[in-house]
């Protein structure tokens, strides 16, 4: 009975609903690990006060808050699957989204609005390696974003006896797919965490 729990709570974190959902939310936002990869990816983009600002998959908007303190004069939008994990970013970035310079979006990570202006910095934190298309994903990106754009995709990895390495290929084949659909600039930076470490690919989109 206590695995059976334990496994559905750990689905969760992949899709958040119902109670447990936001027992996970409530995780995801209090972890000190979660905190600090979701800080180190905002930093790593070096977001400025009037950028325009895109997260994939806010989860309970960690990352959500701070690009919004970074982006102090521009605008930041979020997309997410999960109802239950819009309650609680929106809660946590209130006053942001009361100012319009916050937009929180429910919907699938797969088929992204079109937004009326590209966007000059995309982040996402453990949720784009779950898409069943992330060439895909990755595309559709590219074209929501302007030329010399900043993109940055964490990953730790969570599979079985995973070691730093799993992350780091985990980000190193992220970059691959990232120059096949138009970055370039590609570099990995990793972060110091346990079990194993967490992985950034970062990129910028070429010139047409």
């Amino acid at each position: 009975m206590k695995m059976r729990i334990r496994r559905h709570l750990l689905s969760q974190f992949h899709d958040p609903h119902g109670a447990l959902g936001h027992l996970a939310g409530w995780i995801l936002a209090t972890r000190g690990s979660n905190r600090e990869r979701n800080a180190w990816t905002v930093n790593l983009l070096d977001i400025q006060p009037r950028d325009r600002v895109l997260e994939l998959g806010f989860g309970p908007g960690l990352g959500i808050r701070r690009a919004s303190q970074r982006a102090s004069e521009g605008y930041v939008v979020g997309v997410d699957h999960s109802a239950t994990m819009l309650q609680h970013a929106r809660a946590r970035n209130a006053a942001a989204v009361r100012a319009n310079r916050v937009e929180l979006i429910e919907g699938s990570l797969d088929q992204l609005p079109s937004f009326d202006q590209p966007f000059d910095k995309v982040f996402a934190v453990n949720s784009l390696q779950f898409s069943p298309d992330l060439l895909g994903v990755l595309k559709s990106i590219r074209e929501r974003m302007r030329v010399g754009g900043r993109i940055a995709i964490t990953l730790q990895s969570r599979a079985k006896n995973a070691t730093d390495a799993d992350s780091i290929r985990g980000a190193e084949r992220g970059g691959a797919l990232l120059e096949q659909v138009g970055f370039e600039s590609v570099r990995v930076e990793t972060l110091d965490l346990k079990p194993v470490c967490a992985a950034c690919v970062l990129a910028e989109v070429a010139s047409d």
